[in-house]
């Protein structure tokens, strides 16, 4: 497995420094920064410098005032972009549960705790990026517990824009954010993510966005998903990538993409492929990729769309039900154990199975931080999966599924189900 990821962790980048200002090059203002090769993921925030805060500060944007010390919450701000200002690389803010008509600009290592996404809820108000963050290789970030919703990024990255360093995201949903920038820009209508840059979202619902590429995100950097919930998000233009244009480094686990389009372009639920001279490598593990649609070309791939020369490795994953078809462009790296509701997406891996239906159920709530896709009763996706265990790109066991449930379920020893679900 770890020989495996590094034949497509590690892409070749340009040479020479260039301005990273959005995937088109004329968005969010961003400064010169140096394109090094992207580090496979257990080097995740190795780069990133020890924090030199600690302390807390507190935000209520229904009782606070920024005239106060924010150190308690008796005495909070009432906006997180004082917070910010405020602090120091290492420092908490802890967010309580408000509406904060806010776009925050980020520039130092920051730990953004909200009351819950459902209670603590920053809107963009369609004047720009919920977050910007940048600009330098040493800044971590990390932001739970909220929703952001009604950005509208100035060039790319509607909720988000992430230039620099690593960033988390953790049980937040991000909804309803939109990139429509001119010329090149309008990419990433949740975030767009900079080559030199780490993201890693957890348990987190990305729903209803929309740009010119890559609906949800735009990614050139290394990205890692991990139980999590992509859907209702559009791409508008032919680079399309309804929920994710790719064309950095792409890891996804235990996840769920479904209902989500590239209304003019390729690739409805990915689209992996090249841009500003870089190109995109992806592993899929235990994710399941149904209902999404594409819209332009034969085989425009209406859940995959792969670049020829391009690697995308799947593993336990079921693609099924998507329009026109399941996968377009070049041919998928199969490593066993996968299930396509049609042909074209030439699986013959060990345990592969192709033109077969895997009787899912609706995307709904079937427990867990995020909604999933259900395999009914009679399955034959149940206990189809790679029998010595269902694992991630670095060969690491998967012991739960996107709900958090046991992998496999407690009745068996051994075999997991194929897809982001594991039925109990």
């Amino acid at each position: 497995m770890i020989g495996r990821a590094r034949r497509y962790a590690f892409v070749p980048l340009l040479a020479a420094l260039v301005c990273v200002a959005g995937c088109g090059g004329n968005g969010n203002p961003a400064p010169m920064v140096p394109l090094t090769s992207r580090g496979a993921l257990t080097h995740l925030g190795a780069s990133v410098r020890e924090p030199s805060g600690g302390f807390t500060f507190y935000v209520n944007g229904r009782r606070g005032s920024d005239k106060n010390d924010c150190r308690s919450p008796q005495f909070a701000c009432k906006t997180i972009q004082h917070a910010v200002r405020i602090t120091v690389p290492g420092d908490t803010i802890d967010v309580a549960a408000a509406v904060y008509p806010e776009n925050i600009s980020i520039r130092h290592s920051i730990h953004i705790d909200g009351a819950g996404s459902g209670r603590t809820i920053v809107d963009g108000q369609k004047h720009g990026s919920e977050f910007l963050i940048a600009f330098g290789p040493h800044i971590d970030v990390t932001i739970t517990g909220m929703t952001m919703r009604d950005g509208s990024g100035i060039g790319d990255g509607g909720a988000i824009y992430h230039c620099g360093g690593a960033l988390k995201l953790e049980n937040v949903v991000i909804e309803g954010n939109r990139a429509r920038g001119g010329g090149l820009n309008g990419y990433g209508g949740m975030m767009y993510n900079c080559p030199s840059s780490t993201a890693t979202i957890v348990d987190s619902t990305i729903r209803d966005n929309s740009a010119q590429v890559g609906g949800a995100i735009c990614n050139g950097g290394v990205l890692t998903v991990i139980r999590s919930t992509f859907s209702g998000n559009t791409a508008l233009k032919v680079r399309g990538g309804g929920a994710i244009f790719n064309y950095g480094t792409l890891h996804v686990a235990n996840s769920t993409f479904s209902g989500n389009k590239a209304a003019g372009g390729l690739g409805g639920a990915i689209h992996n492929g090249r841009l500003v001279g870089l190109t995109g490598g992806a592993q899929i593990d235990n994710t399941t990729i149904s209902g999404n649609t594409a819209a332009f070309g034969k085989t425009p791939g209406g859940a995959i769309k792969n670049t020829a020369g391009l690697p995308i490795y799947v593993q336990n994953t079921i693609i099924a039900g998507n329009e026109p078809q399941n996968c377009g462009g070049a041919a998928l790296e199969t490593e066993g154990f996968n299930l396509s509701s049609d042909q074209s997406c030439d699986l013959h891996g060990a345990g592969d199975l192709n033109g077969v239906d895997p009787k899912l159920g609706p995307l709904q709530n079937n427990g867990g931080a995020t909604f999933t896709m259900a395999v009914r009763r009679g399955s034959p996706a149940i206990d189809a999966g790679n029998q010595s265990g269902c694992r991630d790109w670095l060969g690491v066991l998967l012991a739960t599924d996107q709900r958090g449930m046991p992998r496999p379920d407690a009745h068996e020893g051994r075999g997991c189900d194929i897809g982001a679900y594991e039925s109990q």
